[in-house]
């Protein structure tokens, strides 16, 4: 599919200098959720367990430290990133990142 006119349903945007840009905030005030929301949301509904231990020991991590990281009261370090990671495959560098924008979020509330 090299023949470019097949694609003109694309809407192609205006390009606007860096210049001319401006900042526009977010409605919801830059709002973002701890980490372990995203977990809650996308990767808790891939493990089938019946209890906080069985889940532990599916994703190898310790029952105190999963609590405390579903209840947002651990953040995501390195090492807990690549847990996590391997667990869920969800790449450690989304997990560093989500408790990166969440840190920023609580500096400027």
């Amino acid at each position: 599919m090299s023949d470019i006119s097949k694609l003109s349903f694309i809407k192609k945007s205006v390009r606007v200098p860096i210049s001319e840009l401006k900042l526009i905030k977010r409605k919801d005030g830059g709002f973002r959720e701890h980490p372990s929301m995203f977990f809650k949301r996308r990767c808790l509904s891939n493990f089938t367990y019946k209890s906080m231990q069985e889940l532990a020991a599916l994703l190898n991590i310790k029952v105190e430290v999963l609590e405390l990281f579903m209840e947002a009261n651990l953040s995501v370090d390195l090492v807990f990133a690549e847990q996590l990671s391997r667990a869920t495959k969800v790449g450690t560098a989304t997990w560093l990142e989500l408790q990166r924008q969440y840190n920023e979020y609580k500096k400027h509330r």
